[in-house]
C-alpha cells in the first residue's frame, strides 16, 4: 500500500509530442503457444502424486484483508453479527511444518478494530507486533502505532502518529494534516519511551535508509524549504532554502541523491550529503521522481514517464504509458506498461522487446531479490514465475490450485485469494 502525495500542478508551456511506438517483436507474438505449453505441463504435474511442503488455508472472505509479518498471518475481516462497520483483527502462528494436505490455521488471539480504521504496516518485533494504521477518511482521528504483545495481542503502548521501525530498536513516528503542523518523535520500540520530538509546519517527509537503520529525516515544507534531520538526534544537519519561485514542488530521496521537482519541469539532484548540487535536467511534464530499478522515473499524475540516469541525469527515454518499470539491467527493463500488459524493453530506447502476455506481478512490500507474477489457469489456479528482464521468458516455479489473484510476497512466502474467498499461502521455493 503507498501513500500517495497529489501536488498542484503546472501546465506544460511546450509538450514534447508522443514517441513513435515500434511494433512488438515476433517473439512477442509466440507466447500464445507457450502459454498453451505451460497450461498442458500444469495439467501433467497436477497428475502426479502430492509431496509435502509448507502450505495452509487462511480464513477470510471476500471483504477480507491479510498481511504477512515475519512470524504471523494476520487477517482483518468484519466482525460477526454488527453493521456499523467495526471489523477484527485475527493473528495466526507462521506455519513451519510441511504437510501432504493444506494446514488449517487457528488464530492464536483477536482485537476488534473500530469502524474507519486502515492498517498500513504489520510488523515483528523482539518487544512485540508493531502496527501503524491510519484513519480511512477524516473522521477527527489521526495515524496511530501500537506495540502489541505477540502472544496474547495485548497492548504494551499506543502513540499518536504513523510509525516506522528500523534496525536500531526506534521508531519514528510522524503526524500529518492538511495545512497542520507536522510532528516527527522518535521512541524505543520495547517501551515507547521518547527519545527526541521536533513540531514543524506542514510537511512531506521521507528517510534516508543505512545498513538497515534511518540515518536522515529529509523534510520538505509547504513553503519550499527542503531540510535534512539526523535521525537520531533530531538535530537539523542541512537545509535548502526555498527557491524563487511560485510553482509547484515536490523532493524525494533516492539512495544518496535528494531529487527535487520545481515548476513541474526542472529536476535538480543534490548529494543528501550536504546538499552540493550534483545535475538538473528539464522535462516536460513531471511530479515527482522515484527509483526505477537501477534507473529514476520521473513521472505525472497524469499518466506519461520519463527515465533518467541518476549519474549525469540525462534523459534515456521517455513514454506517453502509465506504468512501472520493475526490474533494470544493463542491455533490458521488466515493465507493467498500461493496456501493453507486461512487457520487457531495450533499456537504452524503450522500445518493446517482448509482450509476455497475461502475467500479473505478485505485489511485494519489501526489497525482494526476486520479482514474481502469476498467470492465472482457470478451473486449476495459478502459475507461479520468476520474472527477471535477463531470460527470454518467466521461470516456472510452481503451481498454486484454486488461487484467483491478489497476491502478496513478503518472508518467503506467498498468499493470494482463492476462488472460495479465503486465503492461500505457500512457502516459496528456493
Amino acid at each position: 500500500m503507498t501513500l500517495i502525495d497529489l501536488g498542484e500542478l503546472t501546465e506544460p508551456t511546450d509538450p514534447q509530442p508522443p514517441r513513435p511506438q515500434r511494433r512488438p517483436s515476433g517473439r512477442g507474438r509466440q507466447w500464445p503457444l507457450a502459454l498453451m505449453a505451460l497450461a498442458m505441463l500444469v495439467v501433467l504435474t497436477a497428475a502426479a502424486p502430492p509431496a509435502a511442503r509448507v502450505h495452509a488455508t487462511v480464513p477470510g472472505g471476500l471483504a477480507a484483508d491479510l498481511f504477512l509479518s515475519e512470524d504471523h498471518i494476520f487477517t482483518i475481516t468484519p466482525a460477526p453479527r454488527v453493521t456499523d462497520g467495526s471489523r477484527e483483527l485475527t493473528a495466526y502462528a507462521r506455519p513451519r511444518r510441511a504437510t501432504v494436505t493444506p494446514q488449517r490455521l487457528v488464530p492464536l488471539w483477536r482485537m476488534p478494530v473500530a469502524p474507519g480504521i486502515r492498517f498500513f504496516r504489520m510488523e515483528d518485533t523482539a518487544a512485540g507486533v508493531l502496527l501503524s494504521l491510519v484513519p480511512s477518511q477524516d473522521l477527527g482521528r489521526s495515524s496511530e502505532t501500537i506495540l502489541l504483545d505477540a502472544a496474547t495481542g495485548q497492548q504494551r503502548w499506543r502513540s499518536a502518529g504513523f510509525g516506522t521501525r528500523d534496525a536500531s530498536g526506534r521508531v519514528l513516528l510522524q503526524t500529518w494534516a492538511v495545512q497542520q503542523s507536522t510532528t516527527l518523535r522518535s521512541v524505543e520500540v520495547a517501551t515507547g519511551r521518547e527519545l527526541w520530538s521536533r513540531t514543524l509546519p506542514p510537511s512531506w517527509v521521507e528517510h534516508h535508509q543505512r545498513d538497515g537503520v534511518i540515518d536522515a529525516i529529509v523534510v520538505s515544507t509547504a513553503a519550499g524549504d527542503v531540510e535534512v534531520l539526523d535521525a537520531r538526534t533530531g538535530q537539523l544537519r542541512d537545509r535548502l532554502p526555498a527557491a524563487d519561485s511560485t510553482g509547484y514542488q515536490q523532493s524525494s530521496v533516492v539512495d544518496d541523491l535528494l531529487l527535487v521537482v520545481r515548476n513541474s519541469r526542472t529536476i535538480t539532484a543534490y548529494d543528501l550529503a550536504g546538499l552540493v548540487p550534483r545535475w538538473q535536467t528539464t522535462v516536460p511534464l513531471a511530479d515527482h521522481v522515484t527509483r526505477c530499478g537501477a534507473l529514476l522515473c520521473a513521472r505525472t499524475n497524469r499518466g506519461g514517464t520519463h527515465v533518467i540516469d541518476p549519474v549525469a541525469g540525462d534523459v534515456r527515454w521517455s513514454t506517453s504509458e502509465d506504468g512501472d518499470l520493475l526490474r533494470v539491467t544493463s542491455t533490458r527493463a521488466l515493465a507493467q506498461l498500461g493496456e501493453s500488459g507486461l512487457v520487457t524493453l531495450d533499456a537504452a530506447t524503450g522500445e518493446v522487446v517482448t509482450e509476455y502476455g497475461s502475467w500479473e506481478t505478485v505485489a511485494s512490500y519489501e526489497q525482494e531479490l526476486r520479482l514474481l507474477g502469476i498467470h492465472l489457469l482457470p478451473e486449476v489456479g495459478a502459475v507461479l514465475a520468476r520474472l527477471d528482464p535477463a531470460e527470454a521468458q518467466p521461470r516456472r516455479l510452481d503451481v498454486l490450485p484454486g488461487v484467483v489473484g491478489d497476491c502478496q510476497s513478503r518472508y518467503d512466502l506467498i498468499a493470494c485469494r482463492r476462488q472460495s474467498g479465503d486465503f492461500g499461502l505457500w512457502q516459496l521455493p528456493d
